[in-house]
């Protein structure tokens, strides 16, 4: 066999293959129509025939079965062909219907036009004729099944590209949040970055300590507004003692004891931590500061060590009423402060040990009040020799 003889015989397979199955109902009294449907042939369809003689065979057959097209007697026993027609235009579904009897006048021509009869075919029935209705009504199903599944493909893709969208628009909502988020991280960077190079170049050649402390409180209060603030100094081995304080709305009987006991119980403790305290809630400032937390009830904290070099050399706390909670600017703003103190400090006992190199610490348990006590609103803190 020959290798075009092959080609031919594999499309013809492949034809046979895709034949589209169409059912066609022909209601006619005698067999002359079904003889000529039956002698049919078509490569892209298999044709079922089913063959009533009767308009109530027909309606019980549409009831129970769904028909491709139709090929109706015009004048049956039991009733009129175009009659059945309209029914079945009027039902769901395309069927693509056929007439045939003696020649139509007019007023059938028309009737059959707006009911959507595709043909007619007239008696006395010739298989040339019948052929050519077929012809006619097969290619129209075929075009309309060819649409539909063109319709149902689109379909398809558009909900396909729907959901694409929808998840092209989810991942651009991600992305618009993320650079939303990643903005204002940097932009909260660099407003820290802003206020911190200002509060460098502010202590930068500060070499005196009750400058220094001063200019720290006044630049704290400045950034965060008004607010309670104490930096503590080690006095001895974890001891601290008040270096400087600002006093916003504490009342002047109370305010000696509650600073005495954030030296003695909350700067130790804020002391061992590598992390800022920020504490908006009683319970948790209950167990920082014990007992004594009545003197801050209702007030929001904020701690943090002042560390250079793995060692605390301050403790800085700022308090206020929980109605004028720490934004967290000001809060970001206390723990960038805390490692430029430090250094600060670091950079004062280097000075303070090349001058007096006799002097082993930072004073001892009876004159660190007289060192390191300044006032700048609770009245001046008298040392013990006093």
């Amino acid at each position: 066999m020959s290798h075009q003889a092959k080609t031919a015989k594999s499309r013809n397979k492949r034809l046979g293959e895709a034949k589209k199955a169409v059912s066609l109902l022909v209601v006619d009294p005698g067999d002359d129509v079904l003889k000529s449907v039956r002698e049919y042939q078509d490569r892209r369809v298999e044709l079922n025939v089913k063959h009533v003689k009767t308009l109530a065979e027909a309606r019980g057959c549409v009831l129970g079965e769904r028909f491709d097209m139709v090929m109706v007697e015009m004048s049956l026993p039991d009733g009129y062909g175009l009659d059945f027609v309209e029914e079945l235009s009027q039902g769901k579904g395309d069927v693509y219907a056929s007439v045939v009897g003696d020649e139509p006048n007019a007023d059938e021509v028309i009737v059959g036009m707006r009911i959507g009869v595709c043909d007619f075919v007239k008696r006395p029935v010739d298989t040339g004729d019948v052929t050519r209705c077929l012809n006619g009504m097969v290619a129209k199903h075929l075009k309309h099944d060819d649409h539909v599944g063109r319709v149902d493909r689109l379909k398809r893709l558009c909900k396909k590209l729907n959901q694409a969208r929808q998840d092209v628009s989810q991942q651009v909502d991600v992305l618009c949040n993320d650079l939303v988020m990643a903005y204002q991280e940097l932009a909260c960077q660099m407003q820290q970055v802003v206020q911190t190079s200002e509060y460098s170049a502010l202590i930068r050649e500060e070499l005196d300590l009750e400058n220094l402390l001063r200019t720290t409180l006044e630049h704290m209060i400045e950034k965060v507004g008004p607010t309670n603030a104490a930096i503590f100094l080690p006095s001895a081995m974890d001891e601290y003692s008040l270096g400087g304080y600002v006093n916003y709305d504490c009342a002047a009987d109370s305010a000696d004891m509650l600073l005495q006991h954030l030296a003695d119980v909350v700067a130790p403790k804020v002391a061992a931590r590598e992390d800022l305290l920020h504490v908006t809630d009683n319970e948790t400032l209950k167990y920082w500061i014990g007992d004594d937390a009545a003197y801050l009830a209702d007030s929001h904290v904020v701690a943090v060590a002042c560390r250079h070099g793995g060692e605390t050399l301050a403790v800085m706390v700022l308090f206020r009423d929980c109605n004028e909670p720490f934004e967290d600017g000001g809060v970001e703003m206390s723990g960038a402060v805390g490692p430029l103190l430090a250094e600060a400090l670091s950079r004062v006992i280097r000075v303070h040990h090349r001058f007096t190199p006799e002097v082993e610490d930072w004073g001892g348990e009876d004159d660190d009040q007289e060192d390191w006590g300044i006032d700048f609103g609770f009245g001046e803190i008298e040392g013990e020799d006093d």
